[in-house]
């Protein structure tokens, strides 16, 4: 009996050795990736989601995850309140004050949680265009989510830009005609419009921008727990395909 007794103090032991890993993710779905809006289904919370679970209990860590708007996500993450956030592209203002994993000084692809696309969005009779290069027939802005890194790319691309807090109150002002076309996440305007049949809008057939997607960390924690960084970066690459691989179709057969 006393072999079983320590074992399982052992047991206990190594579950309250796991720090705690404080993650942030926006608090709307992308499926996929991010399933459930201000709310998580531990069953399926998300490929990413699952991704960074696993990531973590690999290095020994408990990933305490929390659900907040984009831009309270970035400042969070600037003040070390937030150890890393989920699901954020490269931007040099944000690697600024958070870590990326990098190769050569470039961000690693392979250490990537998701590659994303924007696409963008626009009414059924508008006669905006998108070329891949130039948006032709724009008279008014083009919607964006405040604080996401797509308001930096149409800002290089010379494109005017109107904010809003969220993919609904985008939707609503483009169906409005407040906007002419709105830029959001691929899979998340595609969930909507699937949720929302009836909305006037329609999607332009080339993306704005494709990217890769991190789970970088505050520069407070990357300084004080380097291996445990490393750790979780080398984790994500090594796990996520074969993840995907065996969770897709669990989701996709969910209708996520």
């Amino acid at each position: 009996m006393k072999p079983l007794i320590l074992l399982f103090a052992c047991g206990l032991s190594a579950a309250a050795a796991a720090e705690t890993l404080t993650v942030g993710i926006g608090d709307q779905a992308f499926p996929p990736y991010k399933m459930g809006n201000d709310t998580l289904d531990p069953r399926r919370p998300g490929l990413s989601v699952e991704l960074v679970q696993s990531a973590a209990r690999s290095c020994r860590l408990k990933a305490d995850i929390r659900l907040l708007p984009g831009a309270r996500l970035l400042k969070e993450l600037e003040h070390g309140s937030l150890d890393a956030v989920m699901m954020l592209s490269y931007t040099a203002d944000r690697a600024a004050y958070a870590a990326f994993p990098l190769q050569g000084g470039k961000p690693d692809e392979a250490r990537r949680l998701a590659t994303l696309s924007y696409a963008l969005y626009v009414r059924r009779d508008s006669d905006v265009g998108w070329d891949g290069k130039k948006l032709s027939n724009l008279r008014r802005s083009v919607g964006a989510n405040a604080g996401w890194s797509i308001n930096t790319d149409l800002q290089r691309l010379g494109i005017p830009a109107e904010t809003a807090n969220s993919v609904a109150q985008n939707f609503d002002k483009l169906a409005g005609k407040r906007i002419d076309a709105y830029a959001v996440h691929e899979t998340l305007g595609d969930a909507y419009l699937a949720r929302n049949p009836t909305l006037p809008v329609r999607k332009l057939a080339l993306p704005i921008s494709t990217k890769p997607y991190f789970l970088p960390v505050s520069r407070r924690y990357a300084a004080s727990h380097p291996r445990q960084v490393d750790c979780l970066w080398s984790a994500i690459a090594a796990q996520r395909d074969e993840l995907t691989r065996r969770r897709i179709r669990f989701y996709l057969d969910a209708g996520g």
